[in-house]
């Protein structure tokens, strides 16, 4: 696969449509930068946030509320590596692009740097340290089993707009 893995034994595996090795790649590990995305599904509450990894997959995180965008600290629900068709939005069904940039990922800092903001952000880049929290094991409705790592988000800078200083 190419990327670090936590090391978490499951309790309960069963029929997924994910790896392991996709659901538990290592963000406090991962070095990767690229496109970004952030959008909100119809009908669902928070944000998805899509790192693009290369031309065929991407790495999806969740937010459960909009503090991320304020420069605050906050916990990043890890969806794991999927192909990059989830980053594509269906309008009929509501869902919103809120923002898009670039971000770098290295040594657990993650940098988001939006270009394109509809949602009046009072940031142009975001900086947050990635430290994991838990791990979640569960059955999704959606995805069938499903192991989960939760990591805080912890702001490293106050939200300083088209900041140029480098935090990587």
């Amino acid at each position: 696969m190419g990327w670090p893995t936590i090391p978490y034994k499951p309790k309960n595996p069963g029929p997924s449509d994910q790896t392991l090795e996709e659901m538990l790649i290592d963000l406090e590990r991962l070095n990767a930068s690229g496109f970004l995305r952030i959008i909100t599904h119809g009908g669902e509450r928070g944000y998805h946030i899509k790192l693009v990894l290369d031309d065929k997959r991407l790495v999806s995180l969740y937010a459960w509320n909009d503090k991320f965008l304020q420069g605050k600290t906050t916990i990043f629900r890890s969806y794991g590596v999927w192909p990059l068709e989830a980053m594509e939005i269906d309008e009929n069904k509501g869902d919103k692009v809120i923002a898009e940039g670039c971000y770098t990922l290295q040594n657990g800092l993650l940098a988001l740097r939006l270009e394109n903001s509809g949602y009046g952000i009072n940031s142009k880049e975001l900086v947050y340290r990635l430290k994991l929290a838990r791990v979640r094991e569960y059955a999704s409705p959606k995805h069938g089993w499903s192991v989960r790592p939760e990591y805080y988000a912890i702001p490293q800078n106050r939200c300083i707009p088209n900041s140029s200083k480098k935090y990587l």
